[in-house]
């Protein structure tokens, strides 16, 4: 670790750095959810700091035209949380892709190709299979 004031070179870790005194703030990372709601009807503006907050009748529509096309949402990450957040998005898009959808819901988008398998999965198995054939016909020439 070097100091980020005197560029010390620290061989263990250290609350201040001998040469300059200066704090050593150890690097954390992790996903820190927040979210902030805004409302803007009928004129009106209004913040509220979870979904819980908004008002029913506010809620329902809110509800309604989030789950459309042109619902968004902002990410601000540094590059280690992107990370976590697409190892999160990766881990709930492939558990969506396993459960079955309720009475009232439509069935959730499969990610796998033909008979479950994806398009790697089965160029796999084609691949395997053209191999075993060419050595089968080697055999077929040599065996005359």
């Amino acid at each position: 670790m070097i100091c980020p004031n005197c560029q010390f070179e620290l061989e263990t870790a250290v609350a201040h750095c001998p040469e300059c005194g200066v704090r050593i703030v150890r690097k954390v990372s992790g996903i820190v959810k927040t979210s902030t709601v805004m409302i803007a009807a009928g004129g009106e503006s209004s913040f509220y700091r979870s979904v819980q907050e908004v008002p029913e009748s506010l809620r329902r529509r809110l509800i309604e035209t989030t789950n459309s096309e042109n619902s968004g949402m902002i990410v601000i990450a540094d590059r280690a949380g992107k990370e976590q957040w697409t190892e999160v998005v990766a881990h709930r898009e492939a558990q969506a892709a396993l459960r079955e959808p309720a009475a009232d819901e439509e069935a959730p988008v499969r990610v796998h190709g033909f008979a479950g398998y994806s398009w790697a999965a089965w160029a796999g198995m084609l691949l395997f299979l053209a191999a075993g054939a060419l050595i089968a016909s080697m055999f077929q020439v040599f065996h005359r």
